[in-house]
C-alpha cells in the first residue's frame, strides 16, 4: 500500500494500529489477485475492474483511517 500511497508512506510506517494492519492485509490479498487476473489469458475484464475498484476503495479507507489516527494524537 505504501507504493500506492507515496504521500502517506511516513504515516503508514509510523502508525501502529490493528485496523490499519487489517487494511494492509486486505489490500495485499486484493492486489495479488489483481496481478493474477491481469496476467491471465484470456483476460477477464470484469474481475480486473472489480479488483481495481477494491484496491482503490481500500486505499481510500486507509487514507481516512490515517487522518483519523493522526488527529487523535
Amino acid at each position: 500500500m505504501a507504493l500506492a500511497l507515496p504521500q502517506h508512506r511516513k504515516q503508514l510506517r509510523a502508525i501502529k494500529n490493528r485496523d490499519l494492519d487489517d487494511l494492509f492485509a486486505a489490500y495485499a490479498r486484493a492486489a495479488k489477485a489483481l496481478d493474477k487476473f491481469r496476467m491471465e489469458v484470456p483476460r477477464r475484464p470484469e474481475l480486473i475492474e472489480e479488483y481495481q475498484t477494491a484496491c482503490a476503495s481500500l486505499e481510500e479507507d486507509a487514507k481516512r483511517l490515517l487522518a483519523r489516527l493522526t488527529n487523535q494524537r
